[in-house]
């Protein structure tokens, strides 16, 4: 069979924290060794071998400094496997990744706004091309294709979308994701995880992306309403809306599937400092952070999150070229799961991002 090749550009937002970027280098170079890992694992799998292999070629951006990939360089038909390339070159852009911040998408910086506007516009021009977002990412996506003044209606109620601190403060260490259903159906590896045995990948963040029926003060603010045909991916006790998955176009997750317990360690040391955190607080989301680690064994379930990515920058999540209604049954199901979750939570001020 064919190979499938995969060009993924990934955009740069932040230098790693130094004891990362020292021993693993910048982000798009975390990815480039993540996803290459799950192409192999994906290759050899039992679900896959009706399908020809996978390859992942990796194009960097330094978009804070005004780096983008050319819009003639983005991919505007399907792949196929006789697709002509000459030997060396990667072949259009298959899939856009923008990776995560210490940054808020709500902050005054220079690059944001272009990052925003390249975004939206591969969006609507570029329908072949996947998009990505890990964290910041995810938060600037839903900020670029979802956040509006106008609102949206969906099963009866009238609800926004933005991206704005978490009432309930920093989500940092292991927090168990319990996965849509619906979302799940889509990717074969994420088959095993149910509500009894939630997702568990590093997060660090002090932002969300906020689904808020019209005019409810922002303690309420805990919905996980969507406009059709979007998913959320799934809820964490304090953040209901854990990613985005538009089928064939979107998926976004808050969390970081490219942190292990040392990275996201490391960056709350770095936040620490940054924001002057009592230190009995930052002993607290360590000791979460330690939790994590169980000696030979993996950290987290972050392989089997980079091979559902993998699956989805390639085509081949089960309704991406088919319509989905995120009204189904399970998805209900889910929602109310997802409302009855998030009744236990209090309220804490601003944040910051990975």
């Amino acid at each position: 069979m064919s190979v499938r090749p995969i060009h993924i550009a990934v955009l740069d937002t932040d230098v790693p924290c130094y004891p990362v970027y020292a021993r693993r280098g910048l982000y798009s170079s975390q990815f480039k060794f993540l996803l290459t890992a799950a192409a192999d694992r994906i290759n050899a799998s039992e679900y896959h071998q009706s399908r020809g292999p996978l390859s992942v070629h990796i194009t960097a951006f330094d978009v804070v400094g005004g780096s983008f990939p050319h819009l003639e360089s983005l991919r505007v038909s399907r792949w196929l496997p006789t697709e002509n390339r000459p030997p060396g070159f990667p072949g259009p852009v298959d899939a856009i990744l923008v990776t995560g911040a210490a940054a808020a998408v709500y902050d005054n910086l220079h690059w944001i706004a272009g990052l925003q506007s390249f975004i939206e516009r591969v969006y609507a021009n570029y329908p072949m091309v996947k998009i990505f977002g890990s964290c910041f990412g995810h938060q600037l996506i839903a900020q670029a294709l979802l956040a509006s003044d106008k609102g949206y209606t969906c099963q009866g109620s009238s609800f926004k979308i933005s991206v704005e601190p978490s009432s309930d403060g920093h989500e940092i260490g292991m927090h168990p994701i319990t996965l849509n259903p619906a979302f799940v159906s889509n990717f074969p590896p994420l088959a095993r995880f149910t509500p009894e045995q939630p997702l568990h990948i590093q997060i660090i963040h002090g932002d969300a992306v906020i689904s808020s029926p019209e005019d409810t003060p922002l303690p309420e603010r805990k919905g996980t309403m969507l406009p059709e045909p979007w998913l959320n991916i799934g809820s964490s006790l304090k953040c209901p809306i854990q990613g985005l998955y538009k089928p064939g176009q979107v998926l976004t997750f808050q969390g970081h599937f490219e942190f292990d317990a040392f990275a996201t360690a490391e960056l709350c040391h770095q936040f620490a400092r940054q924001f002057q955190w009592p230190e009995d607080l930052l002993a607290s989301y360590l000791e979460n952070i330690r939790r994590s680690v169980v000696p030979g064994k993996d950290d987290d379930d972050s392989k089997t999150a980079a091979e559902a990515v993998l699956l989805f920058f390639a085509g081949e999540d089960c309704t991406s070229s088919a319509d989905i209604n995120p009204s189904s049954l399970s998805n209900i199901k889910y929602q109310l799961y997802a409302v009855l979750l998030h009744t236990m939570t209090g309220s804490n001020p601003r944040s910051t991002n990975a």
